[in-house]
């Protein structure tokens, strides 16, 4: 299991495509914190992020959330995280579709097979990204998050497996209404519930920006933060300084909730790069 922060170089945000970046000049930094909250004693979230061995520009962000209560809840998270972890020392020789798909099979059966034995209900949800030969991948179950900020404006790319999730999309409550919603934290899906599991898989068919940022983040976060404070937030100078405010925000509003936060941001290398985040 891996949590924590890394420093990576710095450099100023451009606006150039992705596309014209080439490979070996493509630059990521990234950024976890995480906090139990203000209410719960332990912390049920487990995130982290990699480079895939061998280069620095294959990567993967990854967050989980777990359920089950107490030790379940955070074994259950720490499963899901391992899982991806130990995928990371095998090289991506299959399509990254399949790849992904693969980690959430193999952690699913693992939470599984073990709530089984010790007769227990447990799960995880996992939010993950993957940025593989430039293309950008998001593998998704649960309710967590992952939002990408490009030119000032906020998009959240992943769905809620919910029940207010799925009510939205049909039109039957309003996202106002989903807020305070009783069954907002209902999931419909999740990691370990069930003996299989079919994750939300996509690649981004849209551009990626130079100085563009992604957000994973747990339910802990965005039932206290709005989206438009989480784009303020997530769009300060720096990445530590994002961080930080994001979940205090969710604490200085009760943080009922464990609240996890990774953010990766996408630049193109330059001469002055720096540790600074």
């Amino acid at each position: 299991m891996f949590s924590g922060k890394a420093l990576f170089s710095f450099c100023r945000k451009k606006k150039h495509r992705l596309s014209h970046i080439p490979a070996d000049q493509l630059h990521i930094r990234a950024i976890m914190r995480t906090d139990a909250g203000c209410v719960r004693r332990n912390n049920e979230d487990n995130a982290g992020f990699l480079f895939m061995e061998g280069n620095k520009t294959d990567f993967f962000a990854i967050l989980a959330d777990g359920m089950g209560g107490y030790e379940r809840g955070e074994t259950a998270s720490g499963m899901m995280v391992d899982t991806a972890c130990e995928y990371n020392n095998l090289a991506i020789s299959k399509k990254p579709y399949q790849w992904l798909s693969e980690i959430f099979q193999k952690a699913n059966s693992h939470i599984y097979k073990c709530s089984l034995r010790l007769q227990s209900v447990m799960g995880t949800t996992c939010s993950m990204l993957l940025i593989w030969e430039k293309k950008f991948w998001c593998a998704h179950t649960g309710d967590s998050r992952i939002y990408l900020l490009t030119e000032g404006k906020l998009r959240q790319l992943t769905c809620d497996h919910t029940v207010v999730g799925e009510m939205v999309r049909e039109g039957k409550v309003t996202i106002e209404e989903a807020i305070t919603h009783p069954q907002r934290s209902v999931l419909t899906k999740a990691i370990g519930t069930k003996s299989h599991v079919e994750p939300d898989i996509f690649r981004l068919t849209y551009p990626v920006r130079a100085g563009d940022r992604f957000l994973l983040c747990s339910d802990g976060l965005y039932d206290l933060v709005p989206d438009d404070e989480i784009c303020r937030l997530l769009g300060l100078q720096s990445l530590k300084a994002s961080a930080v405010s994001l979940v205090n925000t969710a604490k200085e509003r009760g943080g009922y909730d464990n609240i996890t936060v990774v953010i990766v941001e996408i630049n193109e290398k330059t001469n002055t790069d720096n540790d600074e985040l």
